[in-house]
């Protein structure tokens, strides 16, 4: 039985469910605003005489703002969504060993007979699991609520649920960072503090790279590139937004565990 796993999500339980509700508030609010700029003409010709790159920054790329398509990514799938999982997911990979180590908590723990490897894969598990549930509430949310809204029309429920999944690789890839960082060094502020400075500079970097083509290879590696680019709710899941995100997470928390496993706790 992964009993660490297991104890973490009990322990988390309540704190999990707080998360799942707001997020699906934010889908209920979401949903609501939508007829209120379903017919607005005007929007669409405003947004359309924006520059390509300040489009495809802002989301546009999937269509009008006054398409379902248009609408859900410019206003939650390219920003809101991934910023909620983002601070989510590098909090609690923060915390699965760094936080809990400079809480002295983890040496107990350890007194267990219990190996520091499993220790480490089942925390990052259990951050798996967590990131998973919320983002299962933030697709299946707005699957519930498009027909009454109009947010269905000429979408696909697949692209939605697509959507969703791709946000939440690209949280689980930089919360990864997080928890190789803390894993490493035992410390929480270091893994977030990481983990949030790579995110935003390669958000920057895709958003510049439109306009300053030296930045075009940097971008290509970039996670943002992987979810932004691929455009998944007019696309779907294409390999770089989850074949990527998934090989490098993996990477990310084995390298992270098993230096946790030779660094001295004392």
């Amino acid at each position: 039985m992964p009993e660490v796993l297991i104890q973490v999500l009990w322990r988390r339980r309540l704190w999990l469910l707080l998360w799942c509700l707001g997020v699906f508030g934010a889908d209920a609010l979401l949903a609501v605003a939508y007829p209120t700029i379903r017919d607005n003409s005007e929007l669409d010709k405003t947004f359309a005489g924006l520059p390509p790159g300040v489009q495809a920054a802002l989301g546009l790329q999937a269509g009008a703002i006054t398409s379902p398509a248009g609408y859900l990514n410019s206003q939650y799938f390219a920003n809101i969504l991934p910023i909620l999982l983002l601070v989510l997911a590098i909090g609690l990979a923060a915390w699965s060993i760094g936080g809990d180590e400079g809480a002295g908590t983890m040496e107990l723990l350890l007194e267990n007979p219990i190996s520091r490897m499993r220790v480490a894969l089942e925390r990052a598990g259990a951050l798996v699991a967590e990131l998973a549930a919320v983002t299962v509430i933030a697709g299946a949310g707005l699957l519930v609520l498009a027909p009454a809204t109009g947010l269905n029309k000429g979408l696909s429920p697949d692209r939605i649920a697509e959507a969703a999944v791709a946000a939440g690789l690209l949280a689980l890839t930089f919360s990864s960072i997080a928890f190789g960082v803390g894993a490493a060094t035992g410390s929480r502020g270091a893994a977030i503090t990481t983990a949030a400075a790579i995110s935003v500079a390669l958000f920057m970097i895709e958003g510049f790279a439109a306009q300053v083509n030296w930045l075009r290879p940097i971008r290509e590696a970039s996670p943002w590139h992987w979810f932004l680019g691929t455009d998944p709710i007019r696309n779907g899941l294409l390999w770089q937004s989850w074949v990527l995100p998934l090989t490098v997470s993996a990477a990310l928390i084995l390298l992270g565990s098993a230096l946790f496993v030779r660094r001295d706790l004392r």
